[in-house]
């Protein structure tokens, strides 16, 4: 005698919510802080190598201050990421 067995038609449909919802509100919103601070670090270069070669500054350096600077080009690229994602 054969048995027949049906699934269930009930899916189970969470873990890819879950997904989405973690990739909106924290992956999406570190990388474009990644991004952010990758960008005013950049911008920071070639502004302090620049202002060495024309000789305002004696010596290339970057300071704590810069990556202070594109430590808050992170928090605020990530806040404006994390808001959008979260209005939509």
């Amino acid at each position: 005698m054969k048995t027949i067995t049906q699934s269930s038609p009930v899916q189970n449909t969470t873990s890819i919510s879950d997904y989405r919802k973690l990739n909106n509100h924290l992956i999406k919103p570190l990388k474009a802080g990644f991004w952010g601070f990758t960008a005013i670090l950049i911008i920071l270069f070639f502004m302090n190598l620049i202002s060495f070669i024309i000789g305002s500054n004696e010596k290339f350096e970057m300071d704590f201050l810069d990556i202070q600077l594109a430590g808050v080009g992170f928090a605020l690229q990530m806040t404006g990421t994390s808001l959008k994602n979260f209005i939509k």
